[in-house]
């Protein structure tokens, strides 16, 4: 809890304040960014929600086929094992943070119940508890005078101190966020499971602090391609925790530029999302592969046009297969494509038109 403890005592930055504005600037326009796709804000949502717990659960290294991660995302299939049953409840648990995000309030007994949640079924029953101190802790409580005895407190108390530094109006919302972040995974309440339970809270804390392009775009996925750096902040954050001098200032840092990523990347969805609307979604579809990478892979295209069928992604490329354009570089979900022209990426017409929202 030494984190939040010490949030009043913080300089920020000059680089974080620049990172502050941009953000914000953004966040000033959430109305409008999802007033745009209110229409398929649901479809917008679940496709989020499958990415979400897709790339959860690589990053906590759940080992499945490609194709029976398709069937529980995509198909809603019955599970068969411990893991698959995991999967299925992440994405029952993002599904119901996307949903309910406007009325969350954080609770200890939430929180546990979120452990509970998940591993039903996938963990023995014992170790869904709350874990003891160990005699270094319990010999450290013994020298201050606000120490709690139990895990279950210390965990209450650490939910207290997030309310309060929420409610003052000096912090800003990401670095509450982040140092209740590290303050969870250091404490390390539950007898397992708490590195998983602490990033999963983290994302719903993002969420309700109104990063509402964490709607549109996949928080996960991007913390998984950046999961190297995301583990060196991490690692830098905890330094020193249990003598108060943890410096969370470079995972603050990441999450504010990841954040900022996904807002440029949600205003992109939209200015595609509003040319699907009005143009041939296949020859918009080839639009986009043109300005991918020479290789590319269906989930590309996808990203871009979220609300455009798989049929019609298909259709577009077999036709360019068929045209001699593209080859196939595998199967599956992870296939790859490459392009057998070379691509002038000069922005098009319509892309040289007043309608950047990342401006």
């Amino acid at each position: 809890m030494y984190a939040l403890n010490n949030i009043s005592h913080v300089r920020i930055p000059n680089d974080i304040i620049a990172r502050y504005l941009q953000l914000y600037r953004f966040i000033g326009r959430n109305q409008e960014l999802l007033q745009v796709v209110q229409s398929d804000f649901d479809v917008l949502v679940e496709n989020t929600t499958r990415n979400d717990a897709y790339f959860l659960g690589q990053f906590l290294g759940i080992s499945l086929p490609e194709s029976r991660f398709r069937q529980i995302l995509i198909k809603d299939v019955q599970p068969k094992n411990r893991v698959e049953r995991l999967l299925m409840h992440l994405k029952q648990a993002i599904k119901r943070v996307h949903k309910d995000t406007d009325t969350f309030q954080l609770i200890d007994t939430e929180i546990h119940d979120m452990l509970r949640f998940l591993y039903k079924d996938v963990e023995s029953d014992d170790v869904l508890h709350f874990a003891k101190h160990t005699k270094k802790e319990r010999q450290r409580i013994n020298l201050l005078s606000n120490g709690t005895k139990t895990k279950r407190d210390a965990l209450g108390k650490l939910v207290d101190m997030y309310h309060y530094a929420k409610k003052n109006t000096q912090f800003e919302h990401g670095l509450v966020a982040v140092d209740f972040y590290i303050d969870f995974i250091n404490l390390a309440p539950f007898k397992k499971h708490n590195s998983e339970i602490g990033l999963l809270t983290l994302y719903i804390l993002l969420i309700s602090y109104d990063y509402k392009a964490f709607h549109l775009i996949s928080f996960f996925k991007k913390l998984y391609k950046s999961r190297e750096q995301f583990e060196k902040v991490k690692e830098e954050a905890s330094r020193n925790w249990s003598e108060g001098l943890s410096d969370t200032s470079a995972l603050h840092r990441f999450i504010l530029d990841l954040s900022i990523e996904a807002y440029k990347e949600s205003h992109e969805m939209v200015r595609n999302y509003t040319f699907d609307k009005k143009l041939n979604k296949s020859d918009y579809i080839e639009n986009t592969i043109n300005k991918l990478d020479e290789v590319f892979s269906k989930e590309d295209i996808r990203s871009a046009h979220p609300t455009v069928s798989d049929s019609t992604i298909d259709r577009t490329l077999k036709r360019l297969r068929d045209d001699k354009k593209i080859r196939a570089l595998g199967k599956g979900r992870t296939a790859k494509w490459m392009k057998l022209y070379k691509t002038n990426k000069k922005p098009s017409f319509q892309e040289q038109m007043n309608l950047n929202f990342n401006e």
